[in-house]
Protein backbone atom coordinates (compact mmCIF):
# COMPACT_ATOMS: atom_id res chain seq x y z
CA UNK A 1 0.00 0.00 0.00
CA UNK A 2 3.21 2.76 0.59
CA UNK A 3 2.43 6.43 0.45
CA UNK A 4 -1.20 5.45 0.36
CA UNK A 5 -2.03 4.39 3.64
CA UNK A 6 -0.43 7.51 4.83
CA UNK A 7 -3.19 9.47 3.62
CA UNK A 8 -5.88 9.07 6.50
CA UNK A 9 -4.75 6.45 8.61
CA UNK A 10 -7.77 7.43 11.29
CA UNK A 11 -10.40 6.69 9.10
CA UNK A 12 -9.32 2.86 8.31
CA UNK A 13 -8.82 1.02 11.46
CA UNK A 14 -8.62 -2.78 10.79
CA UNK A 15 -9.39 -2.11 6.91
CA UNK A 16 -6.10 -2.09 5.26
CA UNK A 17 -6.96 -5.88 3.11
CA UNK A 18 -10.47 -3.86 2.10
CA UNK A 19 -8.68 -0.64 0.95
CA UNK A 20 -5.96 -2.57 -0.97
CA UNK A 21 -9.11 -4.67 -2.89
CA UNK A 22 -10.98 -1.43 -3.19
CA UNK A 23 -7.37 -0.30 -5.09
CA UNK A 24 -7.40 -2.93 -7.36
CA UNK A 25 -10.73 -3.14 -8.69
CA UNK A 26 -10.32 0.63 -9.07
CA UNK A 27 -7.20 0.63 -11.16
CA UNK A 28 -7.95 -1.91 -13.35
CA UNK A 29 -11.29 -0.17 -13.94
CA UNK A 30 -14.04 -2.91 -12.48
CA UNK A 31 -16.97 -2.18 -11.03
CA UNK A 32 -17.32 -3.02 -7.20
CA UNK A 33 -20.14 -3.57 -5.03
CA UNK A 34 -19.50 -3.45 -1.71
CA UNK A 35 -21.96 -4.89 1.31
CA UNK A 36 -22.31 -5.73 5.13
CA UNK A 37 -24.77 -5.06 7.76
CA UNK A 38 -25.46 -2.11 9.44
CA UNK A 39 -22.79 0.04 11.11
CA UNK A 40 -19.82 -2.48 9.56
CA UNK A 41 -17.69 0.68 7.84
CA UNK A 42 -19.07 0.70 4.31
CA UNK A 43 -19.34 4.31 4.59
CA UNK A 44 -16.05 4.58 5.48
CA UNK A 45 -14.74 3.12 3.27
CA UNK A 46 -16.62 4.91 0.49
CA UNK A 47 -15.66 8.42 2.42
CA UNK A 48 -11.66 7.10 2.17
CA UNK A 49 -12.54 6.28 -1.62
CA UNK A 50 -13.68 9.81 -2.20
CA UNK A 51 -11.68 11.46 0.23
CA UNK A 52 -8.61 9.89 -1.03
CA UNK A 53 -8.80 8.85 -5.13
CA UNK A 54 -7.32 12.02 -6.38
CA UNK A 55 -3.94 10.33 -5.04
CA UNK A 56 -4.22 6.91 -6.43
CA UNK A 57 -6.32 7.51 -9.50
CA UNK A 58 -6.10 11.17 -10.53
CA UNK A 59 -7.53 10.58 -14.11
CA UNK A 60 -11.06 9.63 -12.70
CA UNK A 61 -13.69 12.11 -10.96
CA UNK A 62 -15.84 10.71 -8.57
CA UNK A 63 -19.60 11.64 -8.03
CA UNK A 64 -20.52 10.61 -4.64
CA UNK A 65 -24.45 9.77 -3.80
CA UNK A 66 -24.27 9.55 0.10
CA UNK A 67 -27.77 8.71 -0.28
CA UNK A 68 -29.02 6.31 -2.70
CA UNK A 69 -32.39 4.64 -1.79
CA UNK A 70 -34.70 6.09 -4.78
CA UNK A 71 -33.93 6.88 -8.02
CA UNK A 72 -34.75 10.17 -7.84
CA UNK A 73 -31.84 10.51 -5.12
CA UNK A 74 -29.55 9.96 -6.88
CA UNK A 75 -30.40 11.29 -10.08
CA UNK A 76 -30.37 14.65 -7.92
CA UNK A 77 -26.94 14.13 -6.53
CA UNK A 78 -25.22 12.78 -10.43
CA UNK A 79 -26.74 15.70 -12.16
CA UNK A 80 -26.03 18.65 -9.05
CA UNK A 81 -22.34 17.48 -10.02
CA UNK A 82 -22.66 17.42 -13.58
CA UNK A 83 -24.10 21.44 -13.06
CA UNK A 84 -21.22 21.83 -10.84
CA UNK A 85 -18.71 20.52 -13.25
CA UNK A 86 -19.52 21.55 -16.56
CA UNK A 87 -21.34 24.89 -15.27
CA UNK A 88 -24.45 24.68 -17.17
CA UNK A 89 -26.29 21.81 -18.64
CA UNK A 90 -28.50 21.30 -21.27
CA UNK A 91 -32.39 19.14 -21.63
CA UNK A 92 -34.22 18.41 -24.36
CA UNK A 93 -37.84 17.89 -23.97
CA UNK A 94 -40.33 15.74 -26.00
CA UNK A 95 -41.08 18.45 -27.92
CA UNK A 96 -37.63 18.00 -28.94
CA UNK A 97 -37.06 21.74 -27.53
CA UNK A 98 -34.23 23.01 -25.89
CA UNK A 99 -33.84 24.19 -22.35
CA UNK A 100 -30.38 25.36 -20.66
CA UNK A 101 -29.94 24.97 -16.73
CA UNK A 102 -27.58 27.18 -14.93
CA UNK A 103 -28.61 27.16 -11.24
CA UNK A 104 -29.04 23.81 -8.75
CA UNK A 105 -33.05 24.87 -8.46
CA UNK A 106 -33.57 24.22 -12.03
CA UNK A 107 -32.55 20.82 -12.11
CA UNK A 108 -35.08 19.98 -8.54
CA UNK A 109 -38.08 20.86 -11.31
CA UNK A 110 -37.11 18.00 -13.61
CA UNK A 111 -39.00 14.83 -13.95
CA UNK A 112 -36.79 11.68 -13.51
CA UNK A 113 -37.38 10.94 -17.28
CA UNK A 114 -35.27 14.39 -17.79
CA UNK A 115 -32.66 13.90 -15.26
CA UNK A 116 -31.82 10.82 -16.09
CA UNK A 117 -30.86 11.44 -20.09
CA UNK A 118 -29.07 14.39 -18.57
CA UNK A 119 -26.93 12.04 -16.27
CA UNK A 120 -26.34 9.54 -19.07
CA UNK A 121 -25.49 12.36 -21.88
CA UNK A 122 -22.87 14.05 -19.60
CA UNK A 123 -21.41 11.37 -17.61
CA UNK A 124 -20.63 9.92 -20.98
CA UNK A 125 -18.17 13.44 -21.60
CA UNK A 126 -15.29 12.96 -18.76
CA UNK A 127 -14.17 10.01 -16.55
CA UNK A 128 -15.92 9.95 -13.83
CA UNK A 129 -16.44 6.97 -10.90
CA UNK A 130 -19.82 7.33 -9.32
CA UNK A 131 -19.85 6.04 -5.69
CA UNK A 132 -23.14 5.06 -4.10
CA UNK A 133 -24.00 4.63 -0.81
CA UNK A 134 -27.19 2.99 0.77
CA UNK A 135 -28.51 1.53 -2.67
CA UNK A 136 -30.90 -0.98 -0.17
CA UNK A 137 -33.75 -0.94 -2.15
CA UNK A 138 -32.86 -1.64 -5.98
CA UNK A 139 -36.62 -1.30 -7.51
CA UNK A 140 -37.23 -1.88 -11.42
CA UNK A 141 -36.06 1.97 -12.33
CA UNK A 142 -32.74 1.64 -10.13
CA UNK A 143 -32.40 -1.83 -11.66
CA UNK A 144 -32.56 -0.41 -15.18
CA UNK A 145 -30.78 2.54 -14.88
CA UNK A 146 -27.52 0.92 -13.12
CA UNK A 147 -27.45 -1.38 -15.94
CA UNK A 148 -26.71 1.67 -18.45
CA UNK A 149 -24.05 3.21 -15.63
CA UNK A 150 -22.45 0.61 -15.56
CA UNK A 151 -21.25 1.11 -19.51
CA UNK A 152 -20.95 5.18 -18.95
CA UNK A 153 -18.35 5.09 -15.70
CA UNK A 154 -17.09 3.20 -12.83
CA UNK A 155 -19.33 2.22 -10.50
CA UNK A 156 -19.14 1.41 -6.36
CA UNK A 157 -21.91 0.75 -4.95
CA UNK A 158 -22.39 -0.01 -0.92
CA UNK A 159 -25.93 -1.98 0.25
CA UNK A 160 -26.93 -4.11 3.05
CA UNK A 161 -27.22 -6.94 0.64
CA UNK A 162 -24.53 -8.81 -1.21
CA UNK A 163 -26.24 -8.62 -4.37
CA UNK A 164 -24.91 -12.54 -4.44
CA UNK A 165 -27.42 -15.51 -6.54
CA UNK A 166 -27.39 -16.88 -2.85
CA UNK A 167 -29.27 -12.86 -1.37
CA UNK A 168 -32.75 -14.48 -2.11
CA UNK A 169 -33.91 -11.04 -1.06
CA UNK A 170 -32.78 -9.76 -4.51
CA UNK A 171 -32.92 -13.19 -6.70
CA UNK A 172 -34.73 -11.49 -9.79
CA UNK A 173 -34.90 -7.72 -9.21
CA UNK A 174 -31.05 -7.56 -10.79
CA UNK A 175 -29.81 -7.59 -14.17
CA UNK A 176 -27.58 -10.37 -15.05
CA UNK A 177 -24.66 -8.03 -15.19
CA UNK A 178 -25.38 -6.37 -11.35
CA UNK A 179 -24.94 -9.65 -10.26
CA UNK A 180 -22.12 -10.33 -12.42
CA UNK A 181 -20.09 -7.39 -10.67
CA UNK A 182 -17.50 -7.89 -8.30
CA UNK A 183 -18.20 -7.98 -4.43
CA UNK A 184 -16.68 -7.03 -1.54
CA UNK A 185 -17.82 -8.10 2.28
CA UNK A 186 -17.11 -5.37 4.87
CA UNK A 187 -17.15 -7.56 8.37
CA UNK A 188 -16.86 -6.35 12.23
CA UNK A 189 -13.36 -5.87 13.18
CA UNK A 190 -11.13 -8.09 15.75
CA UNK A 191 -10.81 -7.77 18.78
CA UNK A 192 -7.79 -5.75 18.47
CA UNK A 193 -8.73 -3.27 15.69
CA UNK A 194 -11.95 -3.37 18.15
CA UNK A 195 -9.54 -2.22 21.52
CA UNK A 196 -7.85 0.42 18.80
CA UNK A 197 -11.25 2.03 17.24
CA UNK A 198 -12.48 2.76 20.88
CA UNK A 199 -9.36 4.24 22.54
CA UNK A 200 -9.65 6.29 18.73
CA UNK A 201 -13.00 6.90 19.69
CA UNK A 202 -12.54 7.93 23.52
CA UNK A 203 -9.34 9.73 23.26
CA UNK A 204 -8.81 10.06 27.10
CA UNK A 205 -8.36 5.92 27.69
CA UNK A 206 -8.17 6.62 31.59
CA UNK A 207 -12.38 6.64 31.52
CA UNK A 208 -12.74 3.03 29.76
CA UNK A 209 -11.71 0.33 31.65
CA UNK A 210 -10.50 -2.92 30.49
CA UNK A 211 -13.19 -4.43 31.63
CA UNK A 212 -15.74 -2.17 29.54
CA UNK A 213 -13.58 -2.59 26.79
CA UNK A 214 -14.32 -6.17 27.02
CA UNK A 215 -18.32 -5.29 27.93
CA UNK A 216 -18.35 -3.41 24.23
CA UNK A 217 -16.87 -5.63 22.47
CA UNK A 218 -19.19 -8.69 23.77
CA UNK A 219 -22.14 -5.82 23.05
CA UNK A 220 -21.24 -5.31 20.21
CA UNK A 221 -19.28 -8.10 18.09
CA UNK A 222 -17.10 -5.61 16.67
CA UNK A 223 -19.33 -3.68 14.97
CA UNK A 224 -17.79 0.21 14.60
CA UNK A 225 -20.91 1.79 14.20
CA UNK A 226 -22.47 0.53 17.45
CA UNK A 227 -19.39 1.27 18.90
CA UNK A 228 -19.39 4.70 17.88
CA UNK A 229 -22.63 5.01 19.42
CA UNK A 230 -22.18 3.79 22.44
CA UNK A 231 -18.84 5.78 22.74
CA UNK A 232 -20.77 9.07 22.11
CA UNK A 233 -23.20 8.20 24.92
CA UNK A 234 -20.18 7.10 27.13
CA UNK A 235 -18.66 10.34 27.07
CA UNK A 236 -22.33 11.89 28.47
CA UNK A 237 -22.51 12.01 32.55
CA UNK A 238 -25.90 11.47 32.68
CA UNK A 239 -24.78 7.64 32.25
CA UNK A 240 -22.20 8.19 34.81
CA UNK A 241 -24.10 6.38 38.04
CA UNK A 242 -22.51 5.61 41.38
CA UNK A 243 -18.68 6.41 39.37
CA UNK A 244 -19.99 3.33 36.82
CA UNK A 245 -20.84 3.69 33.52
CA UNK A 246 -24.25 1.78 33.26
CA UNK A 247 -23.98 0.27 29.55
CA UNK A 248 -27.44 -1.31 30.03
CA UNK A 249 -29.13 2.20 29.95
CA UNK A 250 -26.68 2.94 26.99
CA UNK A 251 -27.95 0.16 25.34
CA UNK A 252 -31.99 0.09 26.20
CA UNK A 253 -31.97 3.81 25.11
CA UNK A 254 -30.15 2.71 21.59
CA UNK A 255 -32.50 0.63 21.27
CA UNK A 256 -35.41 2.92 21.94
CA UNK A 257 -33.81 5.63 19.34
CA UNK A 258 -33.78 2.67 16.83
CA UNK A 259 -37.36 2.46 17.09
CA UNK A 260 -38.12 5.85 16.27
CA UNK A 261 -36.69 5.85 13.18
Amino acid sequence: MGDIMLLHPETVIGRQKEIKAILDYIKCGKNLHIYGSDGAGKSTLLDWVYNNISGFAPSLIPIYCRSSRTLRQILLSISGFLLGHFKHLESIDKFKRIKEIKYPSGIKKLNIRTLRNIAFSYISQDNFCVILDHLEYVTPKINAFLTVLYEKALVISASRQSWELTDYAFRGKLDYCLYLTPKLGVENLSRQDTFLLIKRLVGDTSKVSGNLFKDIYHMTKGNPGLMEKIITKILKPEYHIGGNINLKLIMLDLEIEGKKY
